[in-house]
């Protein structure tokens, strides 16, 4: 075994480390979101502001993403939310639908947490995007353990 396969096989295994690391943090942060809002209460809302804001991205085009706000009660006390679903903000192709499964002036069940009805959503299942992710964590670790191997027998 030579200096360079060392190098190899170290740089692809810290690679993926560190892809599995993020990815993995993103499901399993989203996943006790999702765990969390199982239990909440919830009660009715009014959408008040549904739109779609595009965002600049860091390849210099811009993304679409959806901006829903919506104003509930909790024990006589009003408050206003604009989280859709649990976890991280999410844009791309499907803001328009989110946009669309909410019109202004529709009535909304709104989930709210007991111990600080400020925080709301609208929805309390996971995020579609979850399932990408672990498809591209799988294909990503795939991709890199088999170039690891192949650079490992091959220089």
């Amino acid at each position: 075994m030579t200096t360079e396969n060392i190098i190899v096989a170290l740089s692809i295994c810290g690679s993926l480390f560190i892809f599995d690391a993020i990815f993995l943090g993103i499901i399993f942060f989203t996943r006790r979101k999702v765990a969390q809002a199982a239990g909440w209460p919830s009660t009715l809302g009014t959408v008040t502001h549904s739109t779609i804001e595009m965002r600049s991205s860091s390849e210099g085009g811009s993304t679409p993403y959806p901006v829903v706000h919506y104003a509930y009660q909790v024990m006589g006390q009003p408050y206003q939310g604009n989280k859709v679903m649990p976890g991280m903000e999410v844009g791309g192709s499907g803001a328009r639908k989110v946009v669309e499964r909410y019109p202004i002036g529709a009535q909304v069940m709104v989930y709210y947490n007991p111990g600080k009805p400020s925080e709301a959503l609208l929805e309390r299942g996971m995020p579609g995007f979850i399932k990408w992710f672990w498809i591209i964590l799988i294909a990503i670790d795939v991709f890199l353990c088999g170039l690891g191997a192949f650079l490992f027998f091959t220089l």
